[in-house]
Formats: structure tokens, sequence, C-alpha cells
């Protein structure tokens, strides 16, 4: 093949199937062997982008910088990328989930890394922001911003390490514009006031609901839905009236295979002590002798104190899914009783105990947090309180000592 320069170089457009006008750029390179092949990348909106990306790959080439890209598809090396990971597994089902449900069947994830480009998954982030949603009865619905910044990320992630692996010449997903960290943002979290909590309790007890207990432990100690269902009579100290949470349920379940069960760390990685009231005390030793006196087995030990009506680990989704059925309908019978989700019982344990005048520091140790400043900053909607109690203290303790009253001098 007759040798061709370096400088020579093409632009030209093409129309996609859906009848949209792109560019592409059409250049050689010089492989290993000495003869030039000619290589090409698509998907450019403008022809100014197609051609600034041609004067960059020309430049790269003249530097010797020119990294012949790889064709292998984003798809065919996330499987691979996954597999590299060591994370916990909870972590990776989801990163697993999430590209699969939406990355997987894309054009994105069809496309070869070396064809990608910040327009494409700008394209990309916008399709889903409109109609990304792939949930049963939400079909079709904008997909949040949270979940598609995190899928950016995901993306990001792969690409970044195929960058590493000598297969890109740039991550273009640096490039991208997913949505951003302040419209990604969580929704502000709500919480019950101590009347609502005492309300929705009243109503799952009056139900005979079977899970009345667990609400109540939520609700009293603070607990993550992980370390609720991993806690087992051993971890009771009711002598004492406390808890020892040592351990969180992790449950992973991948499409296509059976659910993993392990009891491991909780998130802090840290054992704690939480003590708890004699209402809640008193409901566990409830539960307990009830138990003995149908099978002692299960009230002892390594028992699990919370499992499903089988004696069984209960899902953690299909637990959640249980709590929702009983807040909608606890609030259909008392419709001025806020829906939370079953996380915003944490936060309102929190809450009560931080606006109840409650020192941080212990605030923390009860949830489990790494430090006093994670509370602080996640609770600040309630510390705000506590800075005008101190504000109103502190204003009484200046304030000018009023003059005694003369006494008249009949009266002396």
């Amino acid at each position: 093949m007759q040798r061709r320069s370096n400088l020579d170089g093409t632009v030209s457009s093409y129309r996609s199937k859906e009848g949209e006008t792109f560019y592409r750029i059409a250049y050689w390179v010089e492989r290993a062997d000495g003869d030039t092949v000619r290589r090409f990348k698509r998907g450019f909106e403008t022809e100014k982008q197609a051609l600034d990306a041609l004067i960059e790959v020309q430049v790269d080439i003249r530097r010797g910088d020119h990294i012949e890209e790889t064709r292998q598809t984003l798809n065919s090396y996330a499987e691979k990328y996954f597999d590299s990971l060591r994370v916990r597994a909870t972590t990776l089902a989801g990163y697993r989930k999430h590209y699969r449900v939406h990355v997987l069947p894309s054009s994105v994830g069809r496309s070869p890394l070396s064809d990608i480009s910040k327009d494409q998954l700008n394209r990309f982030y916008r399709q889903l922001e409109r109609d990304g949603r792939k949930d049963r009865a939400h079909v079709g619905e904008p997909l949040g911003a949270a979940t598609v910044r995190h899928i950016h990320v995901l993306i990001s992630q792969v690409l970044q390490h195929a960058l590493e692996d000598g297969l890109l010449r740039f991550n273009p997903a640096k490039r991208a514009s997913p949505p951003t960290k302040l419209e990604a943002a969580p929704p502000e979290m709500s919480t019950w006031s101590a009347e609502d909590a005492r309300l929705f309790l009243e109503w799952s007890e009056s139900t005979g609901d079977y899970l009345w207990l667990a609400w109540l432990t939520l609700l009293g100690t603070g607990m993550r839905r992980g370390e609720i269902l991993g806690l087992r009579w051993k971890d009771l100290d009711l002598e004492n009236n406390v808890i020892t949470i040592a351990r969180a349920m992790s449950y992973v379940k991948e499409a296509g295979k059976k659910p993993i069960i392990e009891f491991k760390a909780t998130k802090s990685g840290r054992v704690r002590n939480v003590d708890i009231d004699l209402r809640l005390a008193g409901a566990f030793r409830s539960k307990r002798d009830m138990l003995r006196a149908v099978s002692p087995d299960v009230a002892r030990g390594e028992h699990l104190i919370f499992c499903n009506r089988y004696g069984q680990p209960h899902n953690p989704t299909q637990f959640s899914r249980q709590w929702r059925e009983r807040v909608l309908k606890a609030v259909a019978a008392h419709p001025d009783l806020d829906e939370l989700h079953l996380h915003e019982l944490r936060h309102t344990h929190a809450t009560l105990l931080l606006r109840a005048g409650v020192h941080p520091k212990i605030v923390s140790e009860r949830l489990g947090h790494a430090d006093i400043q994670t509370t602080l900053n996640t609770y600040s909607h309630a510390v705000r309180t506590l800075q005008r109690g101190a504000a109103d203290l502190v204003g009484r303790l200046l304030a000018p000592v009023p003059d005694e009253p003369a006494v008249p001098a009949a009266v002396r």
C-alpha cells in the first residue's frame, strides 16, 4: 500500500438511522509492521468539533503520542472492569444493576471505546432525564438526576480504567455534562415529631402488626436497616437494657443468581453499645417469653430477633416494602401523618434527641457515625434549634441586672 502522509485526513458528514446529521473524521496511522491503515471516528455533532478532533489526532501522530485505540466495546470492557473491582459485594451488585439496566442496552454500551464522545454521552444523559426509568409501573418516566449522575460516574470509572490500560488517549466522560451535584442532591429529609411517632406506633400495635417491635426499635435506637436485620438475641443485655450492635446484614441479589446473605461489620467497622429505654426492653422481654413458650430455640443465642414469618432472614427490600405498606395504611387512617421512608426513622431518632438538647456527641455514638462532624453535617437542621437556645441563654447571662427599686424612708 502506498504510504500516506500523517497530515492527510478528512471530515465528512453522514446521517444516522434517525435522520440526524453527524460528522466523522478519517486519518492514517502507521502500524507496527510499517504499513499504514485508515482509521475513523464518528459521532461529532458539528463540523468544527470534528475538525478540532482531527487536528488533535494529527498533532499526537506527529509527536509520536498517538494511541491506536481499541475497537472493544464499552459493554465488553465493563464486564472485565467489574470483575477486577475489590469492593463490598453490595456495592458491586449496585454497580452491575445500574449498568445492566441502563447502559448495557444503550448505543453507548454497544459503541467501541474509542468511538465514545462527550456529545454521545450528553445525548445519552439527556435521554435518561427525559424517559429513562425502567422499573415496573414507571417505564418511560424521567430518571432522577441523582441516578443519572450515578450512571455517569460509573461510565467515567470504566473509561478511566481503559485510559490507564492504554486503550484510550483521554476519558471523554471528563468532558461530558451530567446533572450537577446540586441537581443530584438528595431531597431534604423528612422526620416525625414525637407525637407523630407515638401515633404511628399506637396504630401499628393496635392492628396486630408483627413488625411493630421492629418499628419501635428503629425509632428508639436509630439503627440502620442492615443492623436491625442482623440483630441476634445474644446481642441483647436485658439486665442492663443495652443492645450491642456488632454486625449488619449484607444481602446481594444479582439477576439470574441466588441471593447471597452474609453478616459483616457495621458501616463504621466498629461495635457500639446502645442503651434502650424500659418500654423497649420490656417489649423485647415479652417477645422472648412468647417465643420460649412456643419454640425455645428461636429465642436464644445466634437466632435472629427480626426474621420473616418462616424464621428466615428478611429480604431487606421486602422489609422496606412492608414498611411502606404499613405507613401508607397509617396515613390513610391518620391523614395528618407524613409518609416517611424507612431510613427516615433513623433521622427521626436523631432529630428528636438533638431537639431535646442531647449532646451531639452522644447522638453520634448512638448512630454509629465515624465522627461527630458527620452528625453535625447531617442534622444541621436540628442543630440550628440548639443554636437558638444557646443564643437565648447567653443573652440572658449578659443582660444587665435591673436596679433594685429604692426603699421609701418611711419603710426604713
